[in-house]
């Protein structure tokens, strides 16, 4: 299905000979961005890395308009060069020969993967707490709900 997408993007740009020279891989260190590409030059490569957390939780439109987004970043490189701007008019075009809206940012809820909900802040209704203030905490920090800024201890988290 992955692969399908990927086709698709680079046929939609008459780039198809670039199928074989991107690798997909998953990456779990990926706990705030969907995905993203890179691309070399000489010789022609592209990789494309995904969350495997966010992905369980983006539906298949979501997934697939992601898998193209990151597609059309190698076929702008591709074809202009590494020098232009990452969500600029190349990648945007690619993106339009695919049919795809040209968005940058993905809204697939983090509760859980990047951020925990605090239990009854009295401040307000969805506070929350980052993955990286909960880290500190088990360096004997404090927690503060990123919304509200009230302080909070571990007994408060939902995890």
């Amino acid at each position: 299905m992955i692969r399908d997408w990927i086709d698709f993007a680079l046929e939609r740009n008459d780039v198809s000979y670039l199928s074989s020279m991107i690798r997909v891989r998953w990456n779990k260190r990926f706990v705030r961005k969907f995905a993203d590409a890179g691309y070399g030059a000489c010789p022609p490569r592209g990789r494309i890395r995904i969350s495997p957390m966010i992905w369980e939780r983006a539906t298949l439109v979501q997934r697939r308009e992601t898998i193209i987004h990151e597609a059309c970043h190698i076929v702008a490189f591709h074809l202009h060069g590494k020098e232009i701007r990452p969500h600029g008019i190349e990648w945007q075009q690619a993106m339009e020969n695919c049919g795809v809206e040209p968005v940058r940012c993905h809204n697939i809820p983090l509760i859980g993967i990047n951020h925990f909900h605090v239990r009854e802040c009295p401040k307000a209704e969805r506070c929350i707490v980052s993955r990286k203030d909960f880290a500190a905490l088990k360096r004997g920090g404090l927690l503060h709900c990123t919304i509200c800024g009230m302080s909070v201890d571990d007994n408060a988290i939902d995890v």
